[in-house]
């Protein structure tokens, strides 16, 4: 077993106390979490924006959000005003408020600076891009991450050095429930830090956005008589609006007047971005709950699916969820639910297939897959415990260097961003990597690392995709291309 290394007390305390800024003369006002940014619901190339968020105690600031065109500040010719919300949220016998300001009307591949200040003090500023249109993109993908570790740290300041337009996550952001307490705590600290290091994490979210959807431990505190500050990534996240409600979402538990105060200070959001897509640059991600609860097979959201991916003219279609598929460790191997949705996938030429969940990075060959069926032809075959079997075909021609174009998706686990490692033993060793019937588990798997914690690089040039797996230490120890 490999040990996950938290950073000690004293230590954490220091670089929390980074973000307990004293900006009000004569009060204790303090910034819980610094200003950040979001996508806001902006899935196409009709329009762009960005929403900045932050939240402080019990205090209520006179803020102010301006932005501008320009490389720094200084470069800004005029900068403009923002209307600010701010939502007063009672969690944990504590008030704080949380505020947002959309930044509506920019323009495509621009370079923008926000700053957020307070009585004339400014409290943060940063540099921003606006989405590209270009067939160009360099984003990071990683999940299982907020646990407070220094594995995180380490690979919150590689992700940094590798100066990525944007970050996909895949889930399970703040452990071990998504409550409000630990994003405040596991999660803003390592990706708002003040400075970039190994240590301490680096400043990315203040400068580029981070596309997240919902793991099982996001969902773990919907019970708000035990954690009345659960589903915090319903506060915490701004993201595209443009897929339906399914039937089946993360229904809050507890008292009425606590799921009131919930649905109202999470409104339009909740449930909403369970589900979503958005286009940058070349590239279109569809990001989908992949839950206990959910049907992947939902009427109304597999319709928009399809709609949506066939309406694309992007050169690259990746689609996201938290559970895996196809997976080859020996952790949660038997939970297969996903698989039932991997023809339509197909259908609608999707590329790549990312997931969390499994705390390690797992590749496979190209593959396609066709779930069973009962006898009587209705419907497909579930196990009690998730299993889904069926036939496998397998691209074993592609190799991602001299054999580029495959035939069938490639399913890509990346979820070892910070907490502790999976089956570590099992690491590069072909043979131990879980057997099964031939119709549950086929040598679909390439490469499986889980002896270290790491994050996935892609980066896409008109055709080309470069698909890279980094460590900590900025170490890459895989690599594909992937050509059209």
């Amino acid at each position: 077993m490999v040990k996950t290394k938290v950073i000690p007390l004293l230590q954490r305390i220091f670089f929390h106390s980074l973000f307990l800024l004293s900006i009000q003369s004569g009060f204790a006002q303090q910034i819980l979490v610094p200003p950040y940014i979001q996508p806001g619901n902006a899935p196409n190339f009709f329009s762009e924006q960005k929403v900045v968020i932050w939240q402080t105690d019990s205090l209520r600031g006179n803020f102010r959000l301006e932005w501008g065109e320009g490389l720094s500040a200084i470069s800004v010719k005029k900068f403009k005003s923002v209307k600010l919300s701010a939502t007063k949220l009672n969690l944990n016998n504590a008030s704080s408020f949380l505020y947002r300001g959309n930044i509506k009307g920019l323009k495509f591949d621009r370079t923008y600076v926000y700053r957020v200040t307070q009585d004339q003090k400014t409290i943060a500023e940063h540099v921003f891009q606006s989405r590209t249109k270009k067939p160009k993109t360099r984003f990071a993908v990683f999940g299982d991450n907020g646990a407070g570790t220094s594995e995180q740290a380490a690979i919150a300041h590689q992700i940094y050095l590798q100066k990525p337009m944007f970050a996909l996550l895949t889930g399970d952001m703040a452990y071990s429930y998504g409550r409000e307490l630990e994003y405040r705590h596991r999660f803003f600290p390592y990706y708002l830090a003040q400075e970039a290091s190994p240590v301490l994490g680096a400043p990315l979210m203040g400068s580029i956005p981070f596309y997240m959807f919902l793991g099982n431990h996001d969902i773990y505190s919907a019970d708000f008589t035990k954690y009345p500050d659960g589903l915090a990534y319903f506060y915490y996240s701004d993201l595209p609006l443009n897929a339906p409600i399914p039937k089946m979402t993360v229904t809050p538990e507890g008292p009425q007047d606590l799921i009131d105060a919930f649905v109202k200070n999470t409104a339009p959001r909740f449930p909403r971005i369970s589900n979503y897509s958005f286009q940058y640059g070349n590239v279109h991600i569809v990001c989908l709950d992949a839950n206990y609860y959910v049907n992947p097979l939902d009427p109304a959201l597999m319709e928009w699916l399809a709609n949506d991916l066939r309406s694309s003219k992007a050169d690259w279609k990746i689609v996201a969820y938290h559970h895996p598929a196809f997976n080859s460790s020996l952790q949660h191997h038997q939970y297969q639910v996903m698989r039932l949705a991997a023809p339509i996938f197909e259908s609608l030429g999707v590329d790549l297939v990312f997931n969390g969940h499994v705390h390690n990075y797992q590749r496979t060959i190209p593959l396609k897959f066709n779930p069973k069926i009962n006898e009587e032809g209705t419907r497909f075959v579930v196990s009690e415990e998730g299993s889904v079997d069926g036939e496998f075909t397998l691209d074993l021609n592609f190799d991602g260097v001299n054999v580029t174009k495959p035939e069938g998706i490639i399913h890509i686990v990346t979820g070892a961003g910070g907490a502790a490692l999976y089956d570590p033993e099992i690491s590069e060793n072909p043979d131990l990597w879980t057997k099964g019937t031939p119709e549950n588990w086929a040598p679909f798997t390439v490469k499986l690392v889980s002896d270290r914690h790491s994050f996935t690089m892609v980066e896409t040039d008109g055709k080309t995709l470069i698909l890279r797996q980094l460590d900590g230490n900025g170490n890459v120890f895989d690599e594909i291309k992937i050509t059209k």
